[in-house]
């Protein structure tokens, strides 16, 4: 079991330590009923399977995973078209791509990157889950996933172009298919933890969290620039302008559609959409 133990009348929240939740994490550490764990994504997930948090910001590919789970309403990590911070890099084009390495730390990009293989390039590949050094993944790999920080960062750098590979942002690759923005991770509650008469505060607590942070972006952007070592603007353009943080009805359709192609790509076990905490 994890150390992150349950305090009477506080919520566990596992929460990802990337800049891209950054926003939605504004005055939860100092909320008095809640308590909050800082990990992977898949981590996240994790600790809502084993039954270790009642809330989670997790990748949305587990909610179809994870029986008991509901989705705060109008919250999601996600992008219209290019992210910058989910990249699939290449020796060959799709097409000819046979080995995947997968960042250990993705669930929902590792399904996007195998369902953007198979379904809209017909690769036959194979895949393997690798710790996120994409020079070292690609030592025996075709290609590899790397997601968020360092992810960006390579984005910035154009370190991976440099060196002669190609770099793909998988965001912008399921616009350009789908026409549909990507939700990447949710709010996640565990229904059974949420006594009768309090879905209302979270909802409301969560979504005034957003609010907050989203008014607060300078601050996030001072903060998040001196933590990753990369210039403010750039910092200011991805919270701003390159991931979205409302789940409106258009998201919800792009979050349809992943979960019908996963689906049938026996990726998850039904294609029912996440239900939402009222």
């Amino acid at each position: 079991m994890s150390d992150f133990a349950a305090t009477p009348g506080r919520w566990r929240v596992a929460a990802i330590s990337f800049l891209n939740t950054a926003p939605l994490l504004w005055g939860l550490e100092t909320e008095p009923r809640l308590q909050l764990s800082y990990t992977a994504p898949s981590a996240c997930a994790e600790q809502m399977r084993r039954d270790e948090a009642e809330i989670g910001i997790i990748p949305v590919i587990e909610m179809a995973r994870i029986a008991g789970l509901a989705a705060l309403p109008g919250i999601a990590v996600a992008a219209r078209a290019e992210v910058r911070s989910i990249l699939l890099i290449a020796k060959k084009p799709w097409a000819e791509i046979q080995r995947v390495a997968l960042d250990r730390s993705s669930r929902t990009s590792a399904a996007l990157a195998q369902i953007l293989l198979l379904r809209r390039y017909g690769a036959k590949f194979e895949v393997t889950e690798r710790a996120p050094d994409w020079r070292t993944m690609l030592e025996d790999a075709d290609a590899a996933l790397v997601i968020g920080d360092p992810a960006l960062r390579l984005t910035l750098t154009g370190e991976a172009e440099a060196a002669g590979y190609r770099v793909h942002d998988l965001a912008a690759e399921w616009h350009a298919w789908t026409g549909l923005p990507f939700v990447f991770a949710l709010w996640a509650v565990r229904r059974g933890s949420v006594p009768p008469g309090e879905e209302n505060w979270l909802i409301e607590r969560f979504q005034r969290a957003k609010r907050d942070g989203l008014a607060n972006a300078a601050a996030l952007v001072e903060r998040w620039s001196r933590r990753l070592d990369l210039p403010a603007e750039e910092i200011r353009r991805y919270l701003a302008h390159d991931v979205e943080y409302d789940l409106t009805p258009e998201h919800w359709a792009g979050l349809a559609r992943f979960y019908q192609l996963a689906a049938e790509q026996g990726l998850i076990p039904s294609p029912q959409p996440p239900a939402l905490l009222t």
